[in-house]
């Protein structure tokens, strides 16, 4: 992959900034026209007819700045024998009072504002600056050199433009936006009843029906926004079910942290699907589990807390209740003694390493609270019906035959 390639793909995920490589194909200016064009009228050269004319009388020795009636921004330049458009981005973010001033000196009608706004909000914010420094930077490193090169600035809204010709009836329609929050409700509704494919279904039809939204676009920084979104979401339906707001956010945060640090695509898809999958399963055992509210609260700490010693006091006050209370209704409830649990939690968990990671035997004890190996392999044993060892080799050999 060479440098240019190279940026194609750097670039947005650095800036937020789209960039297009045309070297003669009317596709990706009509693609571009498709995507970012609001009015044919007002936008000449965002349509892929105003592009082409402007490219074919273009110097290859100048960088284009240009900015359109919209106030929208597009910088154009050529390199490696092809013509990159990058933008466009906008300078500031939206303001009610600017755009109904924008809107009026163009004569358009106040009707259009929402629409406006939809097309408006999906732009990148930038400053000249940083999207210059892009230009350089990919200049000098594709051989064609960016020190010398002339930059001229073309300012669309100094022409009469015509605006008789008609807006994109993609911002205009509510048709959309509709739809997304009908499905938003339905996949709430899902988690808060633990239907796995039900949601993972619902996810799949918001992303179809919103492809125009920047969250769901191909830069990986937005579609990590978007699955901020989908996690938001989900929590409202963990929230609607009725599991604890200190168990919904610690699994919230687990999986933000994973999501943020993500270097692909398919990689965050998967993460979003396992959060899902992981709250759903949560609320079912939510369902089944008919504890107490002060048990709920005693085992809800004791899941989030399990690689540590935990106290009686401690779990006590997190239950709310007295400790001799707690102490009874723990085992009447649950039929074992806190510790009990305990240790039974800690072995499933162990259990799930043993077969899931390369973690050595002594690793997995000391992450799930028990610094002495010996007494871990004992409690694993009284718990599992095994040692840790046996049943790791258990598991491989039934995988081999």
């Amino acid at each position: 992959m060479d440098f240019l390639e190279s940026a194609v793909i750097l670039i947005p995920s650095l800036t937020g900034m789209g960039v297009r490589v045309y070297s003669g194909e009317m596709k990706v200016l009509e693609q571009f026209e498709e995507q970012y064009c609001f009015s044919e009228g007002l936008q000449r050269l965002y349509t892929a007819k105003g592009l082409r004319d402007f490219l074919e009388k273009g110097a290859e020795e100048i960088i284009y700045e240009i900015t359109e009636p919209m106030e929208s921004h597009l910088i154009i330049f050529h390199t490696e024998g092809a013509w990159i458009l990058l933008g466009p981005y906008v300078e500031e973010g939206w303001k009610d009072n600017s755009a109904r001033q924008l809107l009026g000196r163009l004569g358009i009608s106040q009707a259009h504002t929402a629409s406006y706004k939809n097309y408006r909000c999906q732009l990148p914010i930038s400053g000249r600056e940083q999207a210059m420094r892009a230009v350089m930077l990919l200049l000098e490193h594709t051989g064609d050199g960016g020190t010398g090169r002339m930059v001229k600035a073309v300012n669309e809204s100094r022409q009469a433009p015509d605006i008789s010709l008609p807006f994109s009836d993609k911002y205009e329609s509510s048709s959309v936006v509709n739809r997304r929050y009908h499905l938003e409700e339905c996949f709430i509704k899902a988690v808060s009843c633990g239907e796995t494919e039900k949601a993972l279904g619902i996810l799949e039809e918001i992303q179809m029906v919103c492809t125009d939204l920047r969250f769901m676009s191909a830069d990986l920084r937005d579609q990590i926004v978007g699955a901020g979104i989908v996690r938001t979401l989900t929590r409202m339906g963990a929230k609607m079910a009725g599991m604890s707001p200190v168990l919904i956010d610690s699994i919230s945060q687990e999986y933000a942290q994973r999501m943020q640090h993500t270097a692909s695509a398919e990689k965050l898809s998967d993460l979003t699907a396992q959060l899902v999958e992981r709250f759903c399963r949560e609320v079912l055992k939510e369902q089944k589990e008919h504890y107490s509210m002060y048990v709920k609260k005693a085992v809800e700490y004791m899941d989030i807390n399990l690689s540590r010693p935990v106290t009686v006091a401690e779990l006590s006050a997190a239950a709310g209740i007295n400790q001799q209370q707690l102490v009874k209704l723990f085992i009447r409830e649950t039929g074992m003694t806190m510790k009990q649990y305990l240790a039974k939690k800690r072995s499933d968990l162990a259990a799930e390493l043993l077969l899931e990671s390369r973690m050595s035997v002594q690793e997995i004890g000391a992450y799930v609270g028990y610094g002495d190996n010996n007494y871990f392999s004992k409690v694993f044993k009284a718990n599992i019906g095994v040692s840790p060892k046996e049943y790791r080799r258990m598991y491989w050999t039934a995988i081999e035959k």
